[in-house]
């Protein structure tokens, strides 16, 4: 089915409370998460972050910039 944009609704308040990335975060390796922690991807320009999914479940929206450029993942 494609996208109906008479369906969507583009304006009032953000039902989610939208996670702000940083610039600069903490090494996965160094971050203490469990081996089987669920993680989404983004990469861009060879500059990658990874956004834990139980955090996502929550916030549903993170925003940030990756290789110089805003980005938005929705989950």
């Amino acid at each position: 089915m494609p996208f109906d944009a008479r369906r969507a609704i583009l304006r009032g308040p953000d039902q989610f409370q939208r996670f702000d990335v940083p610039d600069e975060g903490e090494r996965l390796a160094d971050a203490g998460l469990d081996a089987d922690a669920a993680l989404l991807v983004a990469e861009r320009g060879g500059e990658s972050r990874a956004l834990i999914v139980k955090q996502m479940a929550y916030h549903h929206l993170a925003q940030g910039t990756l290789a110089g450029e805003p980005y938005l993942v929705s989950f």
